[in-house]
């Protein structure tokens, strides 16, 4: 039997945000820009979605199917189960497990949307709301541009002035640190998590 990857919502964002500063102190690499750009990107989309969703995961999801392909899907599910040789019996279950599989995660600026709201961020006694300044708003989009430009990279020749980004780099991580260790929504069930968040957070200080 091969290896097996096992991870989740906070794992995947943790990662992230550990690629995040190797790159940014790792500049020797000709594609470090990019690679960071990327990985900034997952980690702030990672904690938002951790943020928002608490211990209730629908609160990131968006359903788009209609009636009639939910329906489909459905019937599609069923036939999957049958074929491993289980029959969900419960409908609830059945219907939840299609929502489930049917639905895509928000886009980041709804989840970072969400994330300034008190009706999706006010889940505990101690939770707090991000505020998100001019500058992080900036830095935030231009962070966006160049990961969307770099993954859905169209075909010509592309030169980045990457002198002087820090900037970029310090507002979006500023996010960071409020969505994975301020916002007291972010559910750290093993204390090392927290800590390696922590000490991952240390080395853009550098």
């Amino acid at each position: 039997m091969g290896d097996i990857l096992r991870t989740d919502e906070l794992e995947n964002a943790i990662d992230f945000l550990e690629k995040a500063a190797y790159h940014y102190n790792n500049k020797e690499d000709k594609y470090w820009f990019k690679w960071l750009m990327i990985s900034l990107h997952g980690a702030l989309y990672g904690f938002g979605v951790c943020s928002v969703k608490g211990t209730y995961t629908e609160r990131v999801l968006g359903m788009k199917l209609g009636k009639k392909k939910f329906e489909q899907k459905r019937k599609e599910t069923i036939e999957h189960f049958k074929k491993l040789g289980y029959e969900i019996e419960d409908e609830s279950i059945l219907d939840d497990t299609v929502e489930y599989n049917a639905s895509e995660l928000l886009a980041i600026k709804k989840i970072l949307e969400y994330c300034q709201s008190e009706t999706y961020m006010m889940q505990r006694s101690d939770s707090k709301i991000l505020k998100i300044t001019d500058i992080q708003d900036e830095a935030i989009e231009k962070m966006i541009f160049y990961r969307n430009d770099f993954i859905h990279f169209k075909p010509r020749g592309l030169s980045v002035i990457t002198e002087g980004s820090d900037w970029i780099v310090k507002a979006v991580v500023d996010v960071i640190r409020f969505l994975a260790l301020e916002s007291n929504n972010v559910n750290y069930f093993e204390e090392k998590n927290r800590e390696k968040v922590k000490f991952i957070l240390e080395q853009f200080l550098k």
